[in-house]
């Protein structure tokens, strides 16, 4: 066979297999991991309706460099507590309802009940997200979160906290130093948040 013609087929079998290889690629989610503090019964017996608002000005995730290396995002994340990321199936969140799931394991690890029935009766949590952001810098991740709490009783006293912060992390194992990043920065600002000062200064 010509060797001209011979390359030809072997360049077309090999451009075939990355082909089928790209449309055999499943979606997937991005995974944060959270690790809550100790557990604490200095608010046991507390009840709280905890709601999570998105208050961001813009809704982007990632910016157009980060979103380069999840090419494959599905758009939804998964939460996880254990050493590594988890395998087969796993619940999965919109972004609000990410912090949502960890809120509700940083009240709950502290014995405060998440009240969803008779919901006048328990003061208002709101959490609402004003940063939450994921970026490629040359070769490093740089990632945004800020994000502020009201604990309201009768819309009366009121008792508020922000918090905020911002990591970075070099990138030495694509995609996955950037999920490594964004569970540092999203356990350190969920834990950051001082609970007890919340209830005092709402008078509870």
């Amino acid at each position: 066979m010509n060797r001209h013609i011979y390359a030809g087929i072997r360049i077309c079998s090999i451009l075939s297999l990355f082909i089928l290889i790209a449309a055999c690629a499943k979606p997937y989610h991005f995974y944060v991991k959270y690790d809550s503090p100790e557990p604490s019964s200095a608010l046991n017996g507390q009840k709280v309706n905890l709601q999570v608002l998105d208050g961001r000005d813009s809704k982007i995730f990632l910016s157009e460099k980060a979103s380069n290396e999840f090419d494959m995002w599905d758009g939804s994340f998964a939460l996880y507590n254990t050493p590594k990321k988890p395998k087969g199936e796993i619940q999965t969140y919109p972004l609000t309802g990410l912090i949502e799931a960890a809120m509700i394991k940083r009240l709950e690890n502290m014995g405060i009940v998440i009240v969803k029935d008779n919901m006048d009766s328990a003061p208002l949590f709101e959490v609402t997200l004003n940063k939450l952001f994921l970026d490629l810098n040359d070769r490093t991740w740089v990632s945004d979160f800020s994000y502020e709490v009201k604990l309201t009783q009768n819309k009366q006293k009121t008792g508020k906290e922000k918090v905020s912060g911002q990591a970075e992390r070099t990138k030495v194992m694509g995609r996955g130093a950037g999920e490594i990043l964004m569970g540092d920065i999203f356990t350190e600002s969920i834990n950051r948040l001082n609970i007890e000062k919340l209830f005092k200064n709402a008078g509870l």
